[in-house]
C-alpha cells in the first residue's frame, strides 16, 4: 500500500518536474533563436541599405570617360555612346552609371557593333568615378567595292570595317569582289590578297600603276591601269602561278613588237592577257 502509494505521488511529482525543466529549456531555446533570426535580419537589412546608398552615392558615378587610341573614329562620339549605355537603373533603383555596376563587357561588344572602324576594344575603371576606353583602328589599306561601286575601307588583312567615300583618284587601291556583309566582314580571300600585294609592289617597275582589281571570276583577274592617258587591263589567272605571269609580261613588253607599240603613244591598249603559259595576248585600237 505505501509502495503504491510513494510512487503514485513521489514518480508522479518527478516526473512534472522534469516536464517542466525540458519545457523552460525549449522556451529558453526558441527565444536564443528568435533573437538570433531577428538579429540576422537586421543585419541583413543594413548591409543591403547600405550597399543600395554605396552604389548611388555621387561621388562614386561615373562622372569622366577618357577614350585612347581613336584617330579616325571620333573620341567624342565614342564619349557619347558610352555614357548612353549608362542611362537608367538596375533593379529600379540600382543607377547604371555606378562604377560598381558599369557593365564593361556589353560596352565593349556595344562599341564595336556601333563602330565597326574599332578593331579592339578595352574598358577598364580607372579610379572611382572614370572609365578608360582603349581602343585600336582597322588600318585601311585598300577600297573593297560591290559592282554597284559601293566601296568600304579594308585593312592588310583583307577586313572591310567602314563605308568609304566616292574616290575618283587612286588614293587606295580598289578591289572589286563579291557582295557586302555585316560590317566588319572578310571581304577577300589570303590568296586573293597576296596576289594583289604581289602585283602592286611589282608592277611599277614597268610603269604600271594598277589602280583596280577586278575578279571576275575563280580564273580571271582584270587589273586597270592608265596607259597614256587611256585605260587599259592586264588579265591574270588567280589559279596561274602570279610569279610566272609577270615574267612573261617583263620579257613582252621587252620584245618587240609588243614593246614598241607599247611605248608609242599613238597606240591605244586595251588588254594584255596573261592567263596562256609561256604565251601573250594582246589588243592595240
Amino acid at each position: 500500500m505505501y509502495e503504491r502509494t510513494y510512487h503514485k505521488t513521489v514518480l508522479k511529482q518527478e516526473e512534472k518536474d522534469v516536464d517542466k525543466k525540458n519545457s523552460r529549456g525549449k522556451a529558453g531555446a526558441l527565444r536564443e533563436w528568435n533573437w538570433k533570426l531577428i538579429i540576422g535580419i537586421v543585419s541583413a537589412v543594413i548591409l543591403l541599405v547600405g550597399s543600395v546608398l554605396l552604389i548611388r552615392a555621387p561621388r562614386l558615378q561615373v562622372r569622366t570617360i577618357e577614350v585612347n587610341g581613336a584617330h579616325v573614329a571620333d573620341p567624342g562620339d565614342i564619349t557619347e555612346f558610352v555614357n548612353s549605355q549608362l542611362q537608367g537603373n538596375k533593379l529600379f533603383i540600382l543607377p547604371r552609371s555606378s562604377i560598381f555596376l558599369a557593365p564593361e563587357h556589353a560596352i565593349e561588344k556595344a562599341l564595336k557593333a556601333q563602330f565597326p572602324r574599332l578593331q579592339t576594344v578595352e574598358v577598364d575603371r580607372k579610379n572611382f568615378s572614370t572609365l578608360s576606353i582603349n581602343v585600336t583602328e582597322f588600318q585601311g589599306m585598300y577600297l573593297w567595292c560591290t559592282a554597284d561601286a559601293d566601296c568600304y575601307f579594308m585593312d592588310q588583312n583583307g577586313i572591310a570595317f567602314a563605308t568609304a567615300p566616292y574616290f575618283s583618284g587612286t588614293a587606295y587601291p580598289k578591289i572589286f569582289n563579291g557582295t557586302a556583309s555585316t560590317l566588319p566582314f572578310q571581304a577577300v580571300t589570303a590568296d586573293q590578297l597576296t596576289m594583289v600585294s604581289l602585283l602592286l609592289s611589282r608592277l611599277p617597275s614597268l610603269g604600271i600603276d594598277p589602280a583596280e582589281f577586278h575578279f571576275v571570276s575563280d580564273h580571271e583577274l582584270d587589273v586597270d591601269f592608265n596607259h597614256d592617258g587611256h585605260q587599259a587591263q592586264l588579265i591574270f589567272d588567280p589559279t596561274s602561278n602570279t610569279a610566272d605571269a609577270l615574267q612573261v609580261l617583263f620579257t613582252g613588253l621587252r620584245t618587240n613588237p609588243l614593246a614598241g607599240k607599247f611605248r608609242d603613244a599613238s597606240q591605244v591598249l586595251q588588254y594584255i592577257d596573261l592567263r596562256f603559259s609561256n604565251r601573250i595576248v594582246y589588243k592595240f585600237q
